[in-house]
């Protein structure tokens, strides 16, 4: 590879692999999807502030689906969900045995684009990717990147 095309593409990786915050709310509506090892999620969130949470765990295939209140803080980019967030993992990583019961208290995570792409939450945990056609190669250095 000439040394122009490895610092094009170092440039193009650099470029694309910085995570901007999201600032518009109405592109923050939509159905967002999270695959990890313990279980699927989809993640609805609606421009009247409701949201739809669905959960399938991988072992025994429980499904739970819980609704409540979000809303997006623009100045930090981070969605804030007020009632109705299960949260599946522990701080491990594992599965929480009461998951199924929403947290009582308030639950905040980013929102970030990734070359092109909106998504929420940390890679660390459980990363919702906005559900949309996108090209494969910029999710996986997404996924690697946040």
């Amino acid at each position: 590879m000439s040394r122009y095309a490895l610092l094009f593409a170092c440039v193009l990786l650099a470029a694309g692999s910085a995570g901007c915050k999201a600032t518009d709310v109405a592109a923050v509506y939509g159905t967002y999807v999270a695959d990890y090892p313990v279980a699927s999620e989809t993640l609805t969130l609606r421009p009247d502030g409701a949201f739809t949470q669905t959960v399938t765990m991988r072992a025994g295939g429980k499904h739970v689906v819980s609704n409540g209140r979000w809303r997006f803080d623009a100045p930090t980019g981070f969605v804030i969900f007020a009632s109705g967030y299960i949260e599946v993992l522990d701080a491990l990583g594992r599965a929480r045995p009461d998951f199924a019961e929403p947290l009582s208290g308030v639950v905040d995570m980013p929102v970030v684009t990734c070359l092109g792409r909106l998504y929420i939450g940390t890679a660390q945990f459980v990363l919702y990717h906005k559900r949309e056609p996108q090209n494969a190669a910029a999710a996986f250095i997404c996924r690697q990147v946040l």
